[in-house]
């Protein structure tokens, strides 16, 4: 009887505890991949419960986890340098004083300056907030230029051309590098980026990627594990990008 009492006391005291501190909670509750729940104070972030890694589900249209993926993938000083002189030098191969300018293209201008990649998962679309963004696209346009990063350092591809491809914008860059981007949603501007260049393995790769400024339309899977780990089920979906390409295939912004 004693024993009942004592737990009867003890449930009452977590729920009353538990009500005080959710006051002072401004985020909604996350929901995990593992039908757990995490709840976050977004002014301090580490007082995560920990569980499996981690993993979980933002549900929140502007959460400091879509705050801090926008700066992380800012290009800070030391990127900003390093593309300056690859302008520099671009500039004097070339014997120019001003690089080529797209400011006044229209079909060029209509594409958002900043972009990620987003991911595919059970077929809805997320953005993955990592723990590091090395190893994730990221890409920039200027009106003369697209940097592509993957987190280790940017690389400048110089625009020569812009035109229309059917449904796509075809970047062609003076490096022989050339870029279709495909827009597959016109309200958050999900779009794939095909990219073709010998610095690749296969001479092309392909992402689903999302303007910065889009992201409060979409969920994101934000890792928020100590150690960068992923689980081992949590396998984001294949994609048939050239079929989508092809014009046959649809893919819509799904939450």
């Amino acid at each position: 009887m004693k024993i009942a009492v004592l737990f009867l006391l003890f449930i009452g005291f977590t729920i009353t505890g538990f009500a005080q501190t959710s006051t002072d909670i401004t985020e909604t509750i996350y929901r995990s991949f593992y039908n757990e729940t995490v709840t976050i104070k977004p002014e301090n972030p580490d007082k995560a419960i920990k569980r499996r890694y981690c993993i979980f589900i933002d549900t929140t249209q502007s959460s400091i986890f879509s705050k801090n993926l926008e700066q992380s993938i800012e290009l800070d000083d030391y990127y900003q340098s390093i593309v300056y002189r690859h302008c520099r030098n671009f500039k004097a191969s070339k014997k120019l004083n001003q690089l080529w300018s797209f400011k006044d293209d229209s079909l060029f201008q209509s594409l958002p300056q900043k972009w990620f990649e987003a991911q595919e998962l059970n077929n809805k679309t997320y953005i993955f907030c990592p723990k590091s963004i090395r190893g994730h696209y990221s890409f920039h346009l200027s009106d003369s230029t697209i940097v592509v990063t993957k987190g280790e350092g940017p690389e400048t591809h110089f625009i020569k051309t812009v035109k229309k491809l059917q449904n796509s914008i075809m970047i062609d860059c003076f490096q022989g590098s050339k870029f279709t981007i495909k827009i597959l949603d016109t309200k958050t501007q999900l779009a794939i980026w095909k990219i073709e260049d010998n610095i690749y393995e296969h001479s092309v790769i392909y992402r689903l990627s999302v303007p910065v400024n889009s992201f409060k339309y979409y969920h994101k899977i934000v890792n928020h594990s100590i150690e960068d780990k992923i689980p081992d089920d949590l396998v984001f979906d294949e994609i048939d990008f050239e079929d989508i390409l092809s014009f046959t295939g649809k893919m819509k912004a799904r939450f």
